[in-house]
């Protein structure tokens, strides 16, 4: 099982939203959050950055060319970042951010994978 946490509502197709570290920073870049709520932002992207490898997004190579539809999932199984990333749906939440948990069994096409998650060619058309 794969997990992605989202930004909208339940009306919205979830294959077509923002992921929740995007639109964290985005609140972050326009100036929505307090300077303490900024500090606490910063220290949950440090601990992800630390603890969660990258997937090479910038270092595409011939054979692996990703679209802009791949999109990165959390293994079920990845204890640790589950827990952490609760704490960016808190934050977003504090601020009226609609946030829902997306799960599937089959993410799409996989082409990245590690201990904690996938990057996957999404299929915008599912439901």
């Amino acid at each position: 099982m794969f997990v992605r946490f989202v930004v909208g509502d339940e009306t919205e197709n979830p294959y077509w939203l923002t992921g929740v570290f995007t639109s964290a920073r985005m609140l972050r870049d326009e100036g929505k959050l307090y300077k303490y709520e900024s500090e606490w932002l910063e220290e949950i992207y440090d601990w992800f950055n630390k603890h969660l490898p990258c997937p090479p997004f910038e270092q595409k190579h011939k054979a692996q060319e990703w679209t802009k539809d791949a999109v990165s999932w959390f293994r079920d199984d990845a204890e640790e970042p589950m827990k952490r990333i609760w704490d960016l749906v808190a934050l977003l939440r504090q601020h009226d951010v609609p946030v829902r948990m997306v799960t599937t069994d089959d993410p799409g096409e996989i082409v990245y994978s590690d201990d904690c998650q996938v990057v996957a060619e999404t299929r915008r058309w599912a439901k």
